[in-house]
């Protein structure tokens, strides 16, 4: 297990990409109840309630799914997919534990009700970084790409998510 974490740090440093993991479909499963796990602890210190977090998390994990599949049809790297999932959900999971960390010094040190901006902008440069680098390698593609994808990802993501639960108590 500690290999694993190790190769996700290495493809969040990018020193590894997809490539390195296994195509196994068992370990795209076990990463994958990882990062529900770790996206309901981070939920969880926001004060969500449990079927808002719930749609939150369906509605991250379906957007992040199908982008990348589709994605990948459309260049043509369909067969990457279970290495490719594996490494973003494993990022995932390692960014989740951060805002864990960052989220759990806030609430000790008093009620506050955001992560810092600051906070904010680091970790969204991170993820269009680290899942642009991801995207580049699984597509062949150049950074600017994989990251305009990653973006994407994320305001869609976001955009269907609020839309969702605006539904839901709406």
């Amino acid at each position: 297990m500690l290999r694993l974490l190790q190769t996700f740090v290495d493809i969040a440093l990018w020193r590894k990409g997809p490539q390195d993991l296994p195509a196994s479909r068992f370990l795209a499963t076990l990463v994958l109840v990882l990062y529900v796990a770790a996206s309901f602890i981070q939920v969880h210190l926001f004060d969500l309630r449990l079927r808002t977090a719930v749609l939150i998390i369906a509605v991250d994990v379906a957007m992040l799914s199908s982008w990348l599949w589709l994605v990948l049809a459309f260049f043509g790297r369909r067969q990457r997919f279970v290495q490719t999932i594996t490494a973003v959900l494993g990022v995932g999971v390692l960014l989740s534990l951060l805002d864990i960390f960052i989220r759990s010094v806030q609430l000790l040190m008093g009620p506050a009700p955001n992560l810092p901006d600051y906070w904010l902008l680091l970790r969204f440069l991170a993820i269009a970084l680290i899942m642009g680098r991801i995207f580049m390698q699984a597509l062949d593609r150049g950074l600017f790409t994989g990251m305009a994808l990653t973006v994407a990802i994320v305001y869609s993501t976001e955009a269907v998510a609020q839309a969702m639960v605006m539904r839901l108590h709406g």
